[in-house]
């Protein structure tokens, strides 16, 4: 089995390279699954980070408001990074463990699609990694058009993440999406080539 990574920055079109991919024949873990998993009512995770941030993160069955606790993380790095500390290490764990679960249902090629994948070092463990990439104009435009999201909130989100160019650095393939679909699905078939070609 081979295990790659992919990421992206947001609004770079990940989600869409990953459903590709899945057509092509791979096997998809989604960290942010995982971190869902992770933070239910009564996990270590949920226990941890209602210690750190309080019970204001809390709907009233006792879920994690994701979207309160984002926020709080967007506003502070140290708590962002305290955050990454609770979620990181048990995100990576039990993608070991849905890892091992695929190989030992016989898949060739398994995915791991995770937006802070390079943030967490997670290229330490996995690789080959795929970097799904876009002009900065474009993933402004998308952000705009699909969370409707202000100026300063687009700046806040693309400054928490690492930027695009060291990225790059760090990533084995990268696909440029900044065209239509049918071009960026041929971006993707020819790096599953590569990759896939690579099992046999």
């Amino acid at each position: 089995m081979k295990l790659i990574g992919l990421t992206g920055g947001i609004a770079s079109g990940k989600t869409t390279v990953a459903a590709m991919l899945r057509e092509l024949g791979a096997s998809i873990i989604n960290a942010d699954e995982l971190a869902r998993e992770i933070v239910r009512p009564g996990q270590d995770a949920w226990k941890e980070i209602v210690a750190a941030f309080g019970e204001a993160v809390l709907r009233d069955d006792r879920t994690i408001d994701r979207q309160k606790l984002r926020n709080l993380a967007f506003k502070n790095d140290l708590l962002r990074k305290r955050l990454e500390s609770i979620t990181h290490p048990r995100i990576r764990a039990l993608a070991k463990v849905k890892a091992a679960q695929f190989a030992a249902q016989g898949a060739e090629v398994v995915v791991y699609e995770a937006p802070l994948f390079f943030e967490a070092n997670a290229q330490v463990w996995i690789r080959p990694v795929i970097l799904v990439a876009c002009d900065v104009a474009v993933q402004r435009q998308r952000l705009r058009d699909r969370d409707n999201l202000t100026t300063h909130e687009i700046d806040r989100h693309l400054a928490a993440q690492m930027p695009a160019g060291e990225k790059r650095k760090l990533a084995d393939f990268v696909i440029e999406n900044n065209g239509d679909l049918d071009d960026l699905r041929r971006r993707v078939k020819d790096v599953w080539d590569k990759i896939a070609g690579s099992q046999q």
